[in-house]
This record gives C-alpha cells, sequence and structure tokens, in this order.
C-alpha cells in the first residue's frame, strides 16, 4: 500500500470515533429501542422467534437507524475524512493546519 492512501488503521480510528459519538449522542439507546419495537411488531402479526432473521430485523431497522444519526456526527466523519485525505495528497503539512493553495 501506498503512503498515500488511507490505512486499516486509519479507518479503524474513524469507526472508533463513530462508535463513541453514536453512544454519546444517544443514537445506541433510540436504536435498542426501535429494534425492540419492531421485534415487538413482527411477533404481535405471528411471527416466532425463530423465524425472524438477523437479515429481516436488519432490514426493517437501516432505513430509520440511518435517518437518525445525528448530523453533527455526520459533519465530524466527514471533516475527519476530508483533512486525513488533504494530508496524505500533501495539502497539509503534518504540522501545519493551513491549506495548501489548490491553484
Amino acid at each position: 500500500m501506498s503512503s498515500n492512501e488511507l490505512t486499516f488503521e486509519d479507518e479503524e480510528k474513524f469507526k472508533s470515533l463513530v462508535c463513541r459519538r453514536l453512544l454519546d449522542s444517544g443514537w445506541v439507546d433510540e436504536i435498542t429501542l426501535l429494534c425492540k419495537e419492531k421485534l415487538y411488531n413482527r411477533l404481535s402479526d405471528g411471527q416466532t422467534l425463530d423465524s425472524i432473521s438477523e437479515n429481516d430485523l436488519f432490514n426493517d431497522l437501516a432505513p430509520d437507524a440511518r435517518k437518525k444519526v445525528p448530523d453533527t456526527v455526520k459533519r465530524e466523519l466527514k471533516v475527519k475524512v476530508q483533512d486525513k485525505l488533504l494530508r496524505l495528497a500533501g495539502y497539509f503539512d503534518e504540522g501545519n493546519t493551513d491549506a495548501k493553495h489548490l491553484n
């Protein structure tokens, strides 16, 4: 891998950041409750726990879960990724946060 590509370590740092922010924002708790609600609805419709697959539950939850990610978390991740990519491309020096002119 060349030095101007994101590494596995970079990806893990971004994942860790997102997990922390989602937990801190209450998103995890909100989605846990939503999951229980979706599961209850399926059980109320006559399904059994054995008949509900993880994939079914994921498909029920994913659209709502994505919509509920706080904008602040999305923006912070976007800024961090952009910053890292600009550094890799040479637009930032490691010790300097002023972007070089793109002209």
